[in-house]
């Protein structure tokens, strides 16, 4: 059951507890032993239920901070780990023609997770069919040294390599809800209209009234980017080199399905995400977010009981700026500010990324105001579904890849996004910001 539904069986065992007491003190008597027996049970039916109540918190507030609450129906334990130890450089290499460094590579083991992968999925992949698993990594903390004397020789620390800067996935972290390994087109039933609750005298009728139901349907869509690596570089298979390819392959197509699952509009094939979802409340901030103003996102998902997942918001580091600078009452730095902590706003979770618009790369000048998009709302409702695996194909034969002794590597993925109740999110897309002239 969950925590909406706990707390109301808890009301009704409690009202009918009041019933039994309120009957017996108003005809002077002590209780039945029936009465006294159902009170026992309703009594003890509260004190069970209170303990399930407070697990259903403890896991809400769980939720609230998890990266993400993953579906998937074809997970047994071994595949999932025996899956993580798939080489992308040495499938890679394997691919590759002997003159080019392949060929020679004992690469046994990723031809057989990646036809399992394939099977699993139920389709066909063009090139390297990879397990989602490759691309979860335990995160290590790297330390180094002081520098040495001019007298070392430089060491090359492949294992220290400096990746480029990269936006934060926001939904996941937000608790958005994941389904992997998905067939086909996927439909879910929703319920969007209940029976209505009806008044009647004394041996009246009631009228029947029925529920009402659509489906939300997630159809593959696919996004994919193309990147090069030198020969070199595919030719050493330490294990450093092995993670540089995993960290950039997964990089470029999450960052992208992120960026669509809260803007994306539906058009270029692209999916259709939270801000232009039929539903979703859009709130107009006039510029200049206020107290009551903030106060507005969540009251407008509470108004619509869609305030029981993973509640939390999505906004960027200049509208972080703006918030925290923003007094609560105006003109009076001692009642608090919008934002006062890093990491929440008005008692939520609220992730920064680059993925929402409000910087100058958005089109703005240096010194004027560029309107900044902030998104609030229960995240679990937002589906974002994986047909499972990402398709690694090979050209090493691309004209300017060729000529500098490159392989050029296609990575694609099927995915769709879907907002399960659009009354659990509400936006705004015109809070003015300044983002610093360094930005330009």
């Amino acid at each position: 059951m969950k925590l909406h539904e706990l707390q109301e069986a808890r009301a009704n065992a409690v009202v009918a507890m009041r019933a039994l007491s309120d009957l017996a003190e108003t005809e002077k008597r002590d209780l039945t032993s029936d009465e006294d027996k159902k009170f026992g049970d309703l009594k003890k039916e509260i004190g069970d239920l209170d303990k399930k109540i407070g697990r259903a918190q403890t896991l809400a507030d769980a939720e609230r901070s998890a990266p993400a609450v993953v579906h998937g129906k074809l997970g047994d334990g071994a595949f999932e780990e025996r899956a993580r130890d798939f080489s992308v450089v040495k499938a890679i290499r394997a691919s590759l023609p002997r003159d080019l460094g392949g060929g020679d590579v004992d690469a046994g083991f990723e031809r057989e997770i990646s036809a399992e992968v394939a099977r699993r999925s139920g389709r066909a992949f063009q090139g390297i069919a990879v397990p989602d698993q490759v691309f979860l990594q335990e995160k290590r903390t790297l330390l180094v040294g002081s520098s040495a004397a001019d007298l070392v020789p430089n060491v090359h620390r492949a294992d220290l390599f400096i990746d480029r800067l990269r936006s934060q996935l926001a939904t996941e972290r937000l608790g958005a809800t994941v389904l992997d390994g998905l067939i086909g087109t996927v439909d879910i039933p929703r319920q969007t209209g209940s029976s209505t609750a009806q008044w009647v005298g004394e041996d009246g009728s009631l009228t029947e009234t029925d529920a009402a139901f659509d489906d939300v349907t997630l159809a593959p869509k696919t996004v994919g980017a193309m990147t090069s690596y030198s020969r070199r570089t595919l030719l050493n298979a330490s294990p450093s080199i092995e993670q540089i390819v995993r960290n950039d392959l997964a990089a470029i197509i999450a960052r992208a399905i992120d960026n669509k699952a809260m803007l994306g509009d539906a058009s270029n094939n692209t999916p259709r995400g939270i801000v232009h979802t039929s539903g979703v409340t859009e709130i107009a901030t006039g510029g200049e977010p206020t107290w009551d103003k903030m106060l507005e996102f969540i009251a407008s998902v509470e108004a619509e009981d869609a305030n029981m997942g993973s509640l939390g918001w999505a906004l960027n580091a200049w509208a972080v700026k703006k918030l925290r600078s923003t007094t609560k009452v105006t003109a009076d730095g001692s009642a608090g500010f919008l934002m006062d902590a890093p990491g929440q706003l008005a008692g939520y979770a609220a992730a920064v990324t680059s993925a929402l618009p409000g910087a100058l790369t958005d089109g703005g000048s240096p010194g004027s105001p560029i309107p900044a998009t902030l998104i609030y709302g229960d995240w679990s409702s937002l589906l974002i579904g994986y047909w499972s695996g990402v398709d690694i194909l090979l050209n090493p034969y691309e004209t300017t890849a060729y000529a500098k002794g490159r392989v050029l590597v296609r990575a694609m993925r099927d995915v769709d996004v879907q907002v399960r109740h659009p009354e659990s999110f509400a936006f705004a897309d015109d809070m003015a910001v300044t983002p610093a002239e360094e930005e330009a």
